[in-house]
């Protein structure tokens, strides 16, 4: 009778070991960490109205697992609904892949605002008139989706996305000149195995 009981309480307790262990790798092989990010930029050439091509911007800024950062890529206007109150609504999206580079060389390559590379819904935007005729501030909301195949050090093979709100000073609706804007976002990243 002992020999049984004792068996049955070692079994009890290897299957519990290798249940841990089986949780223990399986959390090994990806974990899932919050990302948050903010940073200041430019749009060089102005943002391009819809059917125009894409123009670029850039960002410098701080995020968690990149760090100090560097980013730049481009934006697409896709589409416009002007309101009677001044205000201009629409659609946006990257025109390229944003690639932001840590302090390191790490490289985390994001698609944003589009729903064929995994955002959840496409990039919005509003364009509040601020001054003179003219003069408005934008408003931007997209989510970054990373491209894993292009992204390097201990994000390579990273997935996830973060939502980002973007918010320009005044500018001159249709002009190519640089426009200031700061954005902040957060969201989750699951990172691969020992990154």
């Amino acid at each position: 009778m002992f020999r049984t009981s004792g068996l049955k309480t070692v079994m009890r307790s290897l299957t519990a070991v290798i249940a841990v262990l089986t949780l223990a790798c399986h959390s090994a092989e990806a974990q899932v960490k919050p990302f948050k990010i903010t940073g200041e930029g430019i749009a060089p050439m102005g943002l391009p109205l819809p059917g125009q091509d894409a123009r670029p911007h850039w960002i410098a800024g701080n995020a968690t697992h990149l760090g100090r950062h560097y980013g730049e890529g481009t934006v697409q206007t896709d589409t416009a609904t002007f309101h009677l109150d001044g205000r201009i609504t629409g659609e946006f999206g990257g025109g390229e892949p944003f690639v932001f580079t840590g302090a390191n060389g790490d490289i985390l390559s994001c698609e944003y605002g589009r729903t064929e590379f995994g955002a959840s819904t496409p990039g919005t935007f509003e364009l509040v008139p601020v001054g003179p005729p003219g003069i408005y501030v934008a408003v931007f909301i997209a989510e970054f989706v990373p491209v894993p195949a292009e992204c390097t050090g201990k994000f390579a093979g990273v997935t996830g996305s973060w939502v980002m709100y973007a918010v320009t000073e005044p500018f001159v609706l249709g002009s190519a000149d640089p426009i200031d804007y700061s954005w902040e976002g957060q969201g989750s990243l699951k990172f691969k195995k020992g990154k």
